[in-house]
């Protein structure tokens, strides 16, 4: 079975959203002292590859176990969103041209992923309010993007929203952020994992992403 790996590695000082909790991965046991190698992980849910479930925004919406597991496996569709300005609204064509199912995970790829670690990759491009209900309208529920967040990422605080996480939210979305590697997926990998860490009532969770063939292909 061919794998590609779609998820960033997990370390100390990683980049986080403005404000999340830090990471802090070390070792606390060790194998010349304890018998054993043991890390120390403190980090926030929405540490690198992650998903948001709707409680994410808004606390009468779904926590992550109240989601069925099948929505976070299926095939997927890539919307190809290459080529943007920094912070440039994704236009609307770059959806419509595609063909999706109810069971479609929507990958959108910007390689945005290639900024991870810098400031320039607080500079996304990002999808529009209509693109968003446009998917919504062909029943997709789950989406995954190789940058840091559904929404624009403001460059002050006064100019924060959130308007996109909450109309995929309310229509019980999944949104998975910080996505690696898009450009690698092919034909030849035709199904996507992106089944989060088991963390209970969770506003989300880490995520080791990957998309894989089928048993059958060769």
């Amino acid at each position: 079975m061919k794998i590609i790996d779609l998820s960033h590695p997990l370390h100390t000082g990683m980049q986080v959203y403005p404000g999340d909790p830090e990471v802090v991965i070390e070792p606390v046991l060790h194998v010349e002292s304890d018998w054993v190698n043991v890390l120390s992980v403190h980090m926030g849910s929405q540490s690198g590859t992650h998903v948001d479930s709707p409680f994410h925004v808004l606390n009468e919406l779904a926590t992550l176990d109240q989601i069925p597991l099948q929505r976070f496996l299926g095939p997927w569709v890539l919307v190809d969103a290459t080529g943007l300005a920094p912070r440039q609204a994704i236009p609307h064509e770059r959806f419509t041209r595609e063909t999706y199912t109810e069971n479609s995970i929507v990958l959108i790829h910007t390689n945005w992923s290639n900024y991870f670690g810098t400031h320039q990759y607080l500079a996304h491009p990002y999808p529009n309010l209509e693109s968003l209900q446009y998917l919504l309208d062909q029943g997709v529920r789950t989406i995954a993007l190789d940058f840091l967040s559904l929404d624009r990422t403001p460059e002050t605080a006064s100019e924060a929203t959130l308007e996109n996480h909450y109309l995929w939210s309310r229509a019980n979305g999944i949104i998975g952020e910080n996505f690696t590697n898009f450009a690698s997926l092919n034909t030849d990998t035709p199904f996507i994992s992106l089944l989060p860490l088991n963390m209970g009532a969770s506003d989300g969770g880490p995520v080791r992403a990957v998309a894989l063939s089928s048993l059958g292909d060769r």
